[in-house]
């Protein structure tokens, strides 16, 4: 077994449900640090995911909801995975072991796995839009579109995501 299936079965082995995705991590403090990171748009301001432990929810559901209606795309029964890593290495681990070649990203979504990897210290809630745009665009469309044209509707998204 890779060093990278470990880290999915082994350390990854919480997990916490929204409406739109399960999101799996290996310790409290980092769905914490995830929760934090991507709530800079948002107006939870002075919640903290200690006190609320529904804030994970409201914050990664209210970025989905926002993604559709920018793309005014809406898929049915639409649900993905977030899996939380501590470290751009680790992201970087399961990237090249899924066969993806050059250099990895902060986060990617993999459509045959319907799985957004990213690590919870470099996340922020446009890194996640970005990411969740292409699990929208992929799950609207069959065939999902080119990954050119998914990258400018997801820097669209990322450029407008808290307009209103």
């Amino acid at each position: 077994m890779s060093r990278p299936a470990e880290l999915q079965a082994q350390e990854l082995s919480k997990t916490y449900q929204t409406q739109y995705a399960t999101i799996s991590y290996a310790r409290e403090t980092d769905l914490y640090s995830f929760t934090r990171n991507i709530g800079s748009g948002l107006s939870f301001l002075s919640e903290g995911p200690e006190k609320n432990p529904l804030l994970a929810k409201s914050r990664v559901d209210k970025i989905v909801e926002t993604v559709s209606s920018l793309l005014d795309m809406h898929p049915l029964n639409f649900h993905f995975n977030i899996h939380l890593y501590k470290s751009h290495a680790e992201v970087a681990a399961i990237y090249r072991a899924m066969g993806m070649l050059g250099t990895a990203p902060v986060a990617f979504y993999s459509h045959g796995q319907r799985n957004i990897s990213v690590s919870f210290e470099n996340i922020t809630d446009r890194i996640l839009a970005h990411e969740i745009t292409h699990a929208v665009i992929c799950a609207y469309y069959t065939p999902p579109p080119p990954v050119r044209m998914q990258e400018i509707l997801a820097q669209y998204v990322d450029r407008h995501l808290w307009d209103n």
